[in-house]
């Protein structure tokens, strides 16, 4: 083989400015739905993890249950990462999107009849745990889905940042979703009412989703020919010719591939630590710390907050870094290496830190450094997959759900038996295992051409 052939230009010719002056704005539009959908999301998920306390009194749940309910919730959400992401690869994100956000949302208002099963034989916690993996289930398509269309819809040199925007939302869900369930919860004086009125929040949004959006640009009549061609550019061309099937997953050079076996374990390593604050901070914040519920809701919200700017800023800095430098490589990998050190750290001496304020800054540090990997996470699974995008980002949120669902079980046992300390000891270890497997991500070498290398 040729030079050329071995080493795949790292930064080829990806903007042209003249045809991003004529082009429509259609892609901003789609992102901007992404973002109304993280957002939902979020809001929905995190509502149920900032009712903890509420359910728990009055269901009799202590805190392993709840985290044996996080885990359910992750393990459903991790089943369905690749077959929601190969359903989407092949047949396109329309109607299989409609169908997961209504059907995540009725979910989300039958949590509310958890207190009609009998106390006795345990009804509530079993029905929970079935609800929660269903949860899970629906939910699970999203992300891999809607990263396949960030991957037909978002030219090359925009994807991190496009990735990091739609993560920004799923935070400002997850910061917004506590402060709606309280405001909600002190309104109607009962936490199974705000989980009927956030349930029809999905109906309000998939309808006039399936009503607008198209799969692809081509299929949409408002996109010109200047933006279909700049979304294409610097894109392989067999990606291009595939149209919205995927065709056929390689399997085997997944399997074979350094770059998806990385990516995968890094998110699993991230998973199991970062999911702790999504899941079940505000237990260990109002158990162990013994804050008040107000304290408690503030201090859910603000890592998620933290992750708002994180997501974005991850995303721009990562682009920023691929135009600058010339590397997408280093552009990709840079947020992982120094951020999740970082995060490690931070979180390893939150049972030391006394001071609210001091609690509240590491929780903080740790999640804003935890999300600068989102948008050059996803992007990587882009410029890997390509036309197997949704397929390669379900293969990492997969793992990192898995990963989280013994992380959220081990939480719980722990946190049951009051060895916190040795808990967050374990998350500061698992986040400097993700930063390793960073240095093993090369996204220059995409899965199509490791699979011609394997063939040849």
């Amino acid at each position: 083989m040729g030079q050329a052939e071995l080493v795949p230009q790292d930064v080829p010719e990806l903007w042209d400015e003249t045809a991003a002056a004529r082009a429509t704005r259609i892609r901003y539009y789609v992102l901007a739905v992404g973002c109304g959908l993280s957002l939902l999301t979020y809001i929905q998920r995190q509502s149920f993890v900032r009712a903890h306390p509420e359910i728990g009194h009055a269901l009799d749940l202590n805190k392993a249950q709840f985290g044996y309910l996080q885990a359910a919730f992750l393990i459903g959400y991790g089943l369905f990462q690749v077959p929601c992401g190969l359903i989407g690869d092949r047949l396109g994100a329309r109607h299989l999107l409609t169908v997961l956000v209504l059907g995540w949302s009725l979910l989300t208002g039958l949590t509310a009849l958890a207190g009609f099963f009998p106390a006795s034989a345990g009804g509530p916690f079993v029905f929970l745990l079935a609800a929660r993996f269903l949860f899970g289930v629906f939910q699970a398509g999203f992300f891999p889905v809607w990263s396949r269309v960030m991957t037909d819809w978002t030219p090359i040199a925009e994807r991190a940042s496009a990735q990091g925007t739609v993560w920004m939302f799923s935070r400002l869900g997850g910061a917004v979703g506590p402060f709606l369930f309280l405001a909600l919860f002190d309104l109607c004086g009962t936490w199974t009412t705000p989980f009927w009125l956030l349930a029809a929040l999905g109906v309000v949004a998939a309808v006039p989703f399936w009503i607008w959006f198209r799969n692809r640009p081509d299929e949409m009549p408002q996109v010109n020919a200047a933006e279909r061609a700049l979304i294409a550019r610097g894109r392989p061309a067999s990606a291009a010719a595939d149209g919205s099937r995927g065709g056929t997953v390689p399997w085997l050079a997944m399997l074979g591939s350094v770059n998806v076996w990385a990516l995968c374990l890094m998110y699993g390593f991230v998973g199991s630590a970062g999911n702790f604050i999504t899941n079940l901070l505000s237990i260990y914040l109002e158990s162990d710390r013994h804050l008040s519920p107000q304290a408690t809701t503030w201090l859910t919200g603000l890592p998620l907050a933290a992750g708002i700017v994180s997501c974005v800023s991850g995303g721009v800095l990562s682009d920023w870094i691929v135009r600058r430098w010339k590397s997408r490589k280093w552009g990709r990998r840079l947020n992982g290496l120094v951020g999740l050190v970082v995060a490690g750290l931070a979180i390893m001496a939150v049972p030391w830190a006394h001071p609210v304020w001091l609690l509240a800054a590491l929780l903080c540090v740790s999640f804003f450094c935890n999300d600068l990997i989102m948008g050059p996470a996803w992007a990587a699974c882009a410029d890997v997959g390509e036309r197997c995008a949704g397929t390669i980002s379900g293969a990492m949120n997969m793992t990192g759900q898995f990963f989280g669902a013994a992380g959220m079980a081990f939480a719980g046992f722990m946190l049951q038996r009051n060895h916190s300390e040795a808990l967050f000891l374990v998350f500061g270890c698992a986040y400097g295992l993700a930063a390793l497997c960073w240095l093993a991500v090369d996204v220059t070498k995409p899965l199509r051409v490791e699979q011609n290398r394997s063939s040849g």
